[in-house]
């Protein structure tokens, strides 16, 4: 069983639903696919949409992302409510949303496992991904999930990020007899931001510049990573493709992002389709 991976599809925008549905139904009966989130907003939207990319592959994996939570159509009371909507009807569906085991009896198998997840921002705590830039505007109100997120009273102390990571601890504690993947939506190291992985690029935002890395993700994410041992960590949100391994884990990121983003070469690499990422087949 091959495995594929791509996030951030956004059906919401008719070019990406036609690039979905120009994916032969026949090309990947036997595979598996890894969606690391940000499908849509809408329910109906991405009910049907995963229904029917449950129908092109054998298995499919899935994390919501940040616009998966947004409540626009006052269909759920919160976001966390809305989350747990969407994991039930993932489960309807067969979709899969926890650990589990590809090709058991293959020489190369694999666990695909599931990492929900939030990001931290500097104000919250210093476990976000932040890193600071000249210029930057810290007014976030051009960023949607301020407006559309709606979070219940969490414990005090508790950040969103943490609420989500809690709900990791039953996949993280348990013993894998083989290599694992891991996935989630947003980022789990700061390197990751940046084209060169290991020389963050601080040159100043134009101004006024929206900085990324207050929305990107958080440190407690990638200690999840390192305690499962992850041969491979997917993830998405910012919509530019990476590829990189760092301390023995490789990070990759292959996201479909916008129609826009695509035509201005912001995202490169998408032709050919979801990202191959692992063969069960094949000899370690």
């Amino acid at each position: 069983m091959r495995v594929f991976a791509i996030s951030d599809v956004h059906v919401d925008h008719p070019l990406n639903l036609l690039w979905f549905r120009f994916l032969r139904d026949t090309d990947y009966r036997n595979d598996a696919l890894i969606l690391a989130g940000d499908v849509s907003d809408d329910l109906e939207r991405m009910k049907s949409f995963l229904s029917v990319l449950r129908d092109k592959f054998a298995e499919v994996f899935f994390v919501p992302g940040n616009h998966e939570l947004w409540i626009r159509r006052k269909e759920c009371s919160d976001s966390v409510v809305k989350f747990k909507l969407i994991l039930e009807f993932c489960r309807s569906l067969d979709i899969r949303c926890e650990a589990s085991q590809l090709a058991a009896g293959d020489r190369n198998s694999a666990w695909v496992v599931p990492l929900f997840s939030w990001y931290i921002s500097p104000e919250e705590s210093a476990r976000g991904l932040y890193v600071e830039r000249t210029n930057e505007n810290p007014d976030l109100s051009i960023w949607n999930d301020y407006q559309y997120i709606t979070w219940p009273a969490f414990a005090e102390h508790v950040t969103a990020a943490d609420y989500f990571l809690a709900m990791n601890l039953g996949s993280i504690n348990k013993t894998y007899d083989a290599p694992v993947i891991s996935f989630s939506h947003f980022l789990p190291r700061r390197e990751l931001m940046f084209s060169d992985t290991y020389k963050p690029n601080n040159s100043p935002l134009k101004p006024p510049g929206f900085n990324f890395s207050r929305v990107a993700g958080c440190i407690g994410l990638d200690e999840q990573i390192r305690k499962l041992r992850s041969k491979i960590h997917v993830y998405g949100h910012q919509h530019r493709n990476r590829h990189c391994e760092i301390d023995g884990v490789l990070y990759i990121s292959h996201c479909l992002g916008y129609p826009f983003e695509r035509s201005q070469n912001q995202i490169v690499g998408i032709d050919d389709g979801p990202k191959f990422i692992w063969d069960t087949s094949r000899t370690p």
